[in-house]
C-alpha cells in the first residue's frame, strides 16, 4: 500500500479495507505500506491503521517478496494455533 496517495492516503485506505473485513467477516488481507516515510512514529501510524509491515522506498522486490511471506506465515500460524 502506497502511503501516499492522491484522494485517499495509505493509512485510510488501509483503515477502510481493515473495517469493511470485520464488517463482512472477511480473511485479512496482508497490507505492506511501501513509503519513504519510515521514522518511528510513522510506523506506529501504520501498525496502528492495520498494515501488516513496512518497505522502505525505494523498493527492492526481494525485500517486498519476503514481507509478503512473512505476514502470510504469521497469518498461517495464527490460524494453526486458533
Amino acid at each position: 500500500m502506497d502511503v501516499q496517495m492522491p484522494v485517499m492516503d495509505g493509512v485510510a485506505a488501509t483503515r477502510r479495507i481493515r473495517q469493511f473485513e470485520q464488517e463482512t467477516g472477511r480473511a485479512r488481507t496482508p497490507i505492506i505500506a511501501l513509503t519513504a516515510n519510515a521514522m518511528a512514529h510513522q510506523v506506529e501510524e501504520y501498525v496502528a491503521a492495520g498494515m501488516d509491515g513496512l518497505i522502505a522506498k525505494p523498493i527492492r522486490v526481494e525485500e517486498l517478496f519476503a514481507a509478503l511471506q512473512a505476514t502470510l506465515d504469521a497469518q498461517d500460524a495464527a490460524a494453526a494455533a486458533a
